[in-house]
């Protein structure tokens, strides 16, 4: 492997790969194959290791609402809803492992619950070691990665989201830059799904992230891990030192040129 090889973390949210609006359990296998072609054409224009990671739209947010186990797993049904919405995150990243392969990525599933424990909700502990090793295996690679279900020390189980990921998977791979494609053109000042005069925000930097911030809403839609505002938070606290965009995955072409280093959505650099 080549030292100028880049490493960078892509992450796609629920609401590009599912209906997440309508919480309904359908997937959206014309834009995953659509975000898979362009990943291959990025990917043969300018090499990198890839690391994949997905969201989980119905098929894991409206499980947890369904079955009550936002907080944990000590309610009836608590236990069967934990098997069942982690089942159903892995019914989720088979059919998008099988598209990518279809599209002639390597695609390489590991399962969250499988390397990462958690306390009170907050992730503690995160084996990394296998997706390092299969990234310097080959670059040709793509570990995929998901939100999921997972063992919690104090409340039994919980949700550990995509953005979580990440949030602790980019410092400990050392990513050169992390993009986090959603179903929005960026960030806004505002929700731009129910207020269309909500302005556009190009570049968020330690200097105006707290106006920021106090802007965004959280999510409107059934969403158990924070939405926006979350998101920020995540990046402010664990990605201070890596670039990263967020940008509308949905809009054809953008994932490529988000992967090639392109403008499209918002820029965050919290960098001082």
């Amino acid at each position: 492997m080549s030292a100028s090889v880049e490493t960078v973390i892509l992450k796609i949210g629920g609401s590009v790969i599912t209906n997440k609006d309508s919480n309904r359990f359908e997937i959206r296998r014309d834009e995953i194959g659509r975000i898979a072609s362009e990943i291959g054409a990025a990917r043969a224009a300018r090499p990198m290791r890839l690391v994949l990671v997905h969201g989980a739209g119905p098929f894991g947010h409206t499980m947890v609402t369904n079955y009550g186990i936002a907080e944990g797993v000590g309610v009836p049904k608590g236990i069967e809803g934990f098997v069942r919405t982690h089942n159903s995150m892995q019914d989720l990243n088979y059919v998008l492992m099988c598209i990518l392969r279809d599209k002639g990525l390597l695609g390489f599933p590991i399962q969250p619950s499988a390397c990462i424990r958690q306390k009170r909700r907050e992730l503690i502990s995160f084996d990394t070691a296998i997706i390092a090793g299969l990234l310097d295996l080959d670059d040709g690679i793509v570990p995929i990665l998901y939100g999921d279900m997972v063992l919690d020390e104090s409340i039994g189980a919980s949700v550990v989201s995509g953005d979580a990921i990440v949030a602790h998977l980019a410092p400990a791979l050392r990513a050169d830059r992390v993009l986090m494609g959603t179903d929005v053109e960026g960030v806004f000042e505002g929700d731009p799904k129910t207020d269309p005069a909500a302005a556009s925000i190009p570049t968020i930097s330690a200097e105006n992230l707290d106006r920021v911030m106090e802007s965004v809403r959280g999510a409107t839609t059934v969403d158990v891990t924070g939405g926006m505002q979350k998101k920020l938070i995540e990046i402010r606290d664990k990605l201070g030192g890596i670039g990263v965009k967020i940008f509308d995955a949905l809009a054809p072409g953008n994932v490529e040129r988000a992967l090639l280093g392109r403008q499209v959505g918002t820029e965050i650099s919290l960098r001082r």
